[in-house]
């Protein structure tokens, strides 16, 4: 009996899971100055805010990692169970993971309107349980022997190359701020495909991508359809190539991305000539002068409907500098972008021109870290509803992880 009470007790850690815990706090101070356009009045606004955060609770036991979340985001509660893992046979490694929202049971869209669904009055629809996970989660599976990297799936097969650095007020600029609002860099993101990533050496490292799915927008990731393209009757298809290296003191990355949606027709109708051509390409540069690190972010975007010749173009570049005095930061910023969108929501033929800079300090007060930041946005387009718009940020923030 004492044996076999020894041998539970010794095996016990073997299947033992570690538990932990996580969240973090944040409180603030700032004072913006909005002027929307030009015909609009300055206001100045701001005050004292706050945020709690995420709260996290992790477990891990031999290479699987299971975590559930809690936070506010997107104006609603959102729950996540996740959970990733990897395991190693020879010189391969395997790994994977799987992330959902959890339903909201009970919550409606009015006092006496619809329930999880059902519609009680008449008066109201309501997404069923309020909408939060609406189907399976996608994912890809990585394998790895160290130079040779194979990703199949549903993630960000090739990188933005986006290396610039903010502070903590609001003056950087970004690519479809009403969407996306993607960092400037190529403009990519998650989408279904496979890559092939091959370390050339220690210090350089190329990726090739391929893009293939049923769906109609997300080109490269990113990229929407401007031909009206219609689910189950358009494809999409696209190739990308990344090139990561370090030279002596300088780091070079740069992605290029082609895409089009075609009409594969269905079983009754021919595919017609509608779909979207889509093209994007991101460059970024860093130097590690030792305590001056400057860096320099560069990224365009074209899309364009064949039918309709509607679509959007972007272009933008940020450079700026990483400053270190001792163990805190001193961060320089500035950034440009010109849109030209040729749809419904755009000036035809009229460059909205979006310059914004930054100025910040990262320090440590004991166990806080504290963050002072300045920043300033501008827009202009010739008749544009936003020409003539000016923002300015004083922001401090004060934070805690624990």
């Amino acid at each position: 009996m004492l044996a076999a009470v020894a041998s539970v007790a010794l095996a016990a850690p073997a299947f033992a899971w570690d538990f932990s815990a996580s969240g973090s706090a944040a409180a603030y101070f700032n004072q913006t100055t909005l002027k929307p356009n030009k015909d609009s009045n300055a206001l100045t606004g701001g005050g004292v805010s706050s945020d709690g955060g995420a709260i996290t609770l992790s477990s891990s036991h031999e290479g699987a990692s299971l975590s559930y979340a809690v936070d506010w985001a997107d104006g609603g509660l959102d729950e996540s169970l996740s959970i990733s893992g990897s395991k190693k046979v020879g010189d391969w490694t395997a790994s994977a993971g799987a992330s959902y929202n959890l339903d909201r049971y009970g919550c409606s869209a009015t006092a006496t309107g619809s329930d999880n669904g059902t519609d009680h009055d008449g008066a109201a629809t309501a997404t069923a349980r309020c909408g939060q996970q609406t189907g399976p989660d996608t994912t890809a599976i990585t394998l790895t022997d160290g130079t040779m990297t194979i990703k199949l799936g549903d993630t960000s097969h090739l990188a933005s190359q986006n290396v610039s650095s903010g502070s903590t007020a609001g003056g950087s600029v970004s690519f479809d701020t009403a969407d996306d609002d993607a960092s400037v860099g190529a403009f990519v993101g998650g989408y279904n495909g496979v890559s092939l990533g091959y370390a050339i050496s220690d210090t350089m490292s190329i990726t090739v991508a391929y893009q293939a799915s049923s769906d109609t927008g997300d080109a490269c990731g990113a990229g929407e359809g401007y031909d009206s393209e219609v689910a189950g009757q358009h494809g999409i298809t696209g190739t990308g190539f990344g090139f990561n290296g370090t030279f002596g003191m300088i780091s070079v990355g740069a992605t290029i991305c082609n895409a089009a949606t075609a009409d594969k027709g269905t079983a009754s109708t021919a595919g017609g000539s509608s779909g979207t051509k889509t093209a994007t390409t991101g460059l970024g540069v860093k130097m590690d002068l030792g305590d001056i690190d400057p860096f320099i972010s560069f990224g365009t975007y074209l899309g364009v409907g064949n039918d309709s010749k509607q679509g959007e173009a972007y272009v933008g570049s940020e450079i700026g500098l990483t400053y270190a005095l001792g163990s805190d930061t001193v961060i320089l910023y500035t950034g440009n972008t010109a849109e030209v969108d040729t749809g419904s929501d755009g000036v035809a033929g009229e460059a909205k021109t979006t310059t914004g800079m930054e100025l910040g300090y990262n320090t440590a007060v004991g166990p806080a870290g504290l963050s002072v930041g300045y920043g300033s946005k501008t827009i202009a387009q010739t008749g544009g509803s936003s020409d003539g718009y000016s923002y300015t940020d004083i922001e401090v923030a004060l934070s805690y992880s624990f």
